[in-house]
């Protein structure tokens, strides 16, 4: 069987699992698709809801929960097909892009489980996971593909306007190296996304409440998010506030371990953390040795944006729950990197060997 085919089953697999903890312990999914996650709009009709962040996602889930009359069951099934699609687009854009074959074993990195039980129900990071996906793999100067990286884009931005900022600079980044027009119309895009980016940091300001942009009004709003999240008390409260810079960045991205929590998703969570942490560090380690180093235009776009949210979540969460499934979207990514970057550098160390004899 393709493996293609596995990977999407096995994600619809994840989407069930998350359907059943919803059901057992409750959380924001479940208040999404009923339309009562934020009711302060006061929404009756459809329109109502229109907005950004979750009144988006209650807009989005109005007419299959409340005109068609679908339970949460149906609304999970309908968000794991979605974001099953999603995998199996990646899977295959990726496969394509490497133009090498790779050992079966290395299957293993799609499989890892946090990721996917984070993007396999009704809720932001499924759609976050969406449209990243297709803003990545259509990101190009063709008209067909353009128009698929805009849409995502605008999508994006009505989830998380932060998020479509960080795309924002990454596709101006990749406008100025590799756009085919002339000087002229290389200078006029950069202006078009300089002035769609401040739009979308005015929207990010207005949301955050943050009257001017400086440092002193940036750190009320982060020890402002810090508090509200730590009034909640939670099992899984980390204080992240309290750590270095580089100790909350390395937590943010690598943590919960096995030994951070009693819950199953803790140590499920933990074990996959670990090999990550493994994974990149003997990318890093290898690279470094062999000047081994995988190029990949998908997947380093990928790790940016997986990098970004990472310094986003060190200075402004302390949940590790909320942390865990804040960078779920994004990171197949730096496994996938890590995981090429660890084969190159080991055929190279293989071929150096052979050589020798």
């Amino acid at each position: 069987m393709p493996f293609r085919y596995i990977l999407f089953c096995y994600h619809l697999v994840f989407s069930l699992i998350f359907y059943l903890f919803i059901v057992d312990r409750g959380g924001d999914a479940y208040a999404y698709w009923v339309l009562e996650a934020d009711t302060s709009q006061g929404a009756v009709s459809w329109w109502q809801h229109w907005g950004i962040g979750t009144f988006f996602v209650q807009w989005l889930n109005y007419v299959p929960s409340r005109i068609m009359g679908l339970p949460f069951w149906a609304g999970s099934l309908l968000y794991g097909l979605a974001s099953s699609w999603a995998w199996v687009v990646l899977y295959q854009k990726v496969k394509s892009s490497i133009g090498s074959r790779t050992p079966p074993y290395f299957l293993i990195i799609w499989l890892m489980p946090n990721m996917h039980f984070w993007t396999s129900g009704v809720g932001k990071e499924s759609l976050i996971w969406i449209f990243l996906v297709v803003f990545l793999i259509h990101l190009d100067f063709k008209k067909p593909q353009v128009v698929f990286s805009f849409l995502s884009l605008g999508l994006m931005f009505l989830i998380r306007p932060v998020y479509a900022l960080i795309l924002l600079l990454l596709l101006l980044f990749y406008w100025i190296k590799t756009s085919p027009f002339s000087k002229l119309y290389i200078w006029i895009g950069v202006l078009v996304l300089l002035s769609v980016s401040y739009l979308v940091l005015d929207q990010i300001l207005k949301a955050t409440h943050i009257q001017r942009l400086d440092f002193q009004n940036v750190q009320s709003y982060i020890d402002y998010q810090m508090g509200f999240l730590e009034d909640f008390k939670p099992s899984s409260y980390v204080p992240l506030q309290d750590y270095s810079f580089p100790y909350a960045y390395f937590t943010a991205l690598f943590r919960p371990f096995p030994w951070d929590g009693e819950a199953w998703l803790y140590f499920v969570a933990g074990l996959e953390n670990i090999f990550a942490l493994l994974l990149l560090s003997g990318a890093l380690s290898i690279g470094i040795w062999k000047n081994s180093w995988r190029n990949n235009r998908l997947l380093f776009q990928g790790m940016v944006f997986l990098f970004m949210l990472i310094l986003i979540a060190s200075i402004s969460l302390n949940n590790f729950g909320i942390i865990m499934r804040y960078k779920a979207p994004a990171m197949i990514f730096v496994y996938l990197w890590s995981g090429l970057t660890v084969l190159s550098g080991l055929k190279l160390i293989l071929a150096e060997q052979i050589t020798k004899k």
